[in-house]
């Protein structure tokens, strides 16, 4: 049965990606399948704690909110990237960092039934 944790402040600064991201890493140290999704439409961070560089999303949370990708071609395998030995998987959906795809989902606002 999946189980859904949800790391939330009303401020930033206040260590959630860092939770979060070490979170991940130690469920999936105990053999675990986790996703995270970053829903810091306004100031996405995490997928730099994860090593994953910009120019390697193709897509992201913002994409599939626009319906122009499946959530499945957002999300990236980074368990390789965590830098220790796990058994389980890490799979980061990453928000995007393009000036251009924040402005878009700020602005013009997305489909909530995709």
């Amino acid at each position: 049965m999946a189980k859904v944790v949800s790391v939330h402040s009303f401020r930033g600064g206040t260590g959630k990606s860092n939770t979060t991201a070490n979170l991940a890493a130690l469920l999936a140290k105990k053999g675990l399948r986790v996703a995270v999704v970053d829903t810091d439409i306004q100031s996405p961070g995490i997928y730099v704690l994860f090593r994953l560089e910009e120019s390697e999303m193709v897509n992201s949370l913002n994409d599939y909110l626009r319906g122009k990708c499946a959530i499945e071609e957002a999300a990236y395998d980074v368990t390789s990237r965590l830098g220790v030995s796990v058994s389980g998987r890490v799979y980061l959906v990453p928000a995007s960092a393009k000036t251009g795809d924040i402005v878009h989902i700020l602005r013009e606002s997305y489909d909530p039934a995709c």
